[in-house]
């Protein structure tokens, strides 16, 4: 007599919906986690970029006795100014090529969140100098380093500060001085620059924000371009134009870097007064 088999197990629909169901739900749970953790870790090879440019720039600072980098942008705009010595839009002491030698890699210009990648050739740096062609150094800014021609830069520093505010010494808070930072230019511009005032924390302008830092992925938003996104009342929602976490890393002028929220990003990070 046969060995009496015994009977197959197999799984029911209803088991293979329940697995399917947790696997469904594990995924919604697990993948925003994912998510947020790549967005963390974009977010410190950022802090780490950031470092690396504000020693630059401090190395850079200490070898041109205690001045940071000149670029007067209004006059190397143009043809034949007196800085220039006649060069058309000359790219020499721009900060982010007046620092390269400190640097020695393009890579660590561009924050990982940058949504504007442009390159130098592309675009001109918004119009400071001509598009070029990155195979061809006849048609390069004067003055700038071949590894940018195919290069993005993704931070700005101080205007002020490279502009006729050199010196280190300026500075009366360099733990809180903006010198190079999430932005959507290279350079922050002049806003308020004249309106803060470190004696009066409660003055009205102290509260105006630092637009180009402050939106870094709002330069193609109509919002971005009206004064209420820098002076006046603070829509939450600008703060989704932040590259971390509503909020962007900050190179300061004793070299260490900080995060700081949308709203916070205000014209008392220019400092030098």
């Amino acid at each position: 007599m046969l060995p009496k088999r015994s009977p197959r197990r197999a799984f029911t629909l209803i088991e293979l919906l329940v697995v399917i169901a947790i696997i469904a739900i594990l995924a919604a749970i697990l993948f925003p986690v994912f998510a947020q953790a790549r967005a963390k870790a974009r977010a410190i090879t950022c802090t780490s970029n950031l470092k690396q440019l504000s020693l630059g720039l401090l190395m850079y600072a200490q070898d041109y006795d205690e001045t940071l980098p000149q670029w007067h942008w209004d006059e190397h705009y143009n043809a034949g100014s007196p800085r220039d010595g006649g060069v058309v839009n000359d790219a020499t002491t721009l900060w982010w090529n007046a620092i390269f030698p400190y640097v020695k890699s393009v890579g660590v210009y561009n924050c990982p969140d940058n949504k504007y990648n442009q390159t130098t050739c592309q675009d001109g740096h918004w119009g400071w100098f001509n598009t070029c062609n990155p195979n061809d150094p006849t048609t390069w800014p004067h003055g700038m380093n071949q590894a940018f021609a195919n290069a993005v830069v993704g931070y700005g520093a101080q205007e002020p500060t490279t502009y006729d505010h050199p010196k280190l010494s300026a500075m009366n808070r360099p733990a809180e001085t903006l010198l190079v930072a999430d932005m959507d230019t290279s350079l922050t511009g002049w806003e308020c620059w004249d309106c803060y005032d470190a004696s009066n924390p409660n003055k009205p302008d102290n509260h105006d924000r630092l637009r180009r830092v402050a939106y870094t992925n709002g330069f193609d938003q109509p919002f971005f371009w009206t004064d209420p996104s820098w002076l006046g009342p603070f829509d939450p929602n600008w703060s989704n134009f932040a590259r971390h976490f509503s909020g962007q890393n900050i190179g300061f002028g004793d070299g260490h870097v900080k995060w700081r929220r949308t709203e916070l990003t205000t014209v008392d990070l220019f400092g030098a007064h």
